[in-house]
């Protein structure tokens, strides 16, 4: 391995073979370029009469912004793409920590180079702390084939593997659709939206492309009047209402009886979970005593008028 001097120029980076990272933040390696220079050179192979890299985009990238023109590199003389590979891995692997992505890529990487299937299961994956399972590096074979647009949201939202698994199981086409849901969605509602459209496929024998495309859906997604997290909200609730259409009605039922009642913001009654037991519980707060009393009269109050009866006939 030789080290030498090159112009940012003299980088081909539009081959990237080796590359596993594509969603990365710059800022602190930038600062450290800045305040102590580049201490790890990256490293690089000559492929047909260019130089590619083999380890360091982010360096690269980084001293691109700083408008270095020049760089130090490591130029590796092995010709094998999957020992040159393999170099690049477990120099970033004694290093540091692999994201779910990454992670594909790097089993992308190499099976498309060659490595023995068997071999992946049983040694690369326990090194990247996975099941060593050909289900499990199916499905991350599966990820790496992901759209950039839904990659990044995978990224941004450090989706657990169990979401991005289920997204794995929707055509090119749905995630597409699925992508203005995701981008406003947190963890949970984001699972939720999910596992709601793989069910209500399932049990109604209905593709989710169908799903997704009925009319009060697209009417939601056309709206000009609605924000991308009251789209994503309002779709959610229709999803949840028709994988649990019982349990949605008796929701909608007991809200509406809530409502009726007028209580006080102090006052919160809550029905069993999923309405499966025949108690409610009431939950009020109060800064003093006056608040206390006034509380506990107007439970009373609705008490003694049966106000409540309504909500047993759930």
């Amino acid at each position: 391995m030789k080290k030498k001097k090159l112009s940012l120029k003299e980088i081909f980076l539009e081959d990237e073979r080796f590359r596993i990272s594509y969603y990365f933040s710059l800022e602190k390696l930038i600062l450290s370029i800045q305040e102590v220079g580049l201490l790890n050179p990256p490293l690089v192979a000559l492929r047909d009469k260019h130089f590619i890299l083999v380890s360091g985009w982010k360096r690269v990238l980084a001293c691109i912004k700083l408008r270095i023109s020049s760089l130090p590199v490591f130029i590796t003389e092995e010709e094998d793409e999957l020992k040159a590979f393999l170099a690049a891995f477990y120099e970033n692997l004694a290093a540091r920590e692999f994201s779910l992505l990454e992670k594909a890529e790097i089993l992308s990487k190499l099976k498309k180079l060659g490595e023995d299937e068997k071999k992946i299961v049983q040694h690369y994956l326990p090194l990247l702390d996975i099941p060593p399972t050909l289900s499990h590096l199916e499905s991350y074979l599966a990820f790496s084939q992901f759209e950039s647009a839904l990659k990044r949201i995978i990224h941004e939202k450090n989706m657990p593997f169990s979401s991005v698994k289920l997204l794995a199981g929707f055509t090119p086409q749905v995630r597409k659709s699925l992508v203005p849901l995701l981008l406003p969605s947190g963890q949970n509602k984001l699972k939720g939206i999910l596992e709601d459209l793989k069910e209500i496929s399932r049990r109604n024998e209905i593709a989710p492309k169908e799903i997704l495309s009925s009319k009060e859906i697209l009417d939601i997604m056309e709206s000009e009047k609605l924000s991308p997290l009251q789209k994503a909200d309002k779709i959610r609730l229709i999803l949840k209402k028709k994988r649990y259409p019982a349990l949605s009605s008796q929701k909608e039922s007991f809200d509406a009886l809530l409502k009726k009642l007028r209580l006080p913001k102090a006052i919160v009654v809550k029905p069993s979970p999923f309405f499966e037991g025949e108690n409610f519980s009431v939950n009020f707060s109060f800064g003093n005593n006056e608040e206390l009393k006034t509380t506990l009269l107007k439970l009373q109050e609705l008490a003694s008028k049966q106000k409540f009866s309504p909500l047993f006939k759930l």
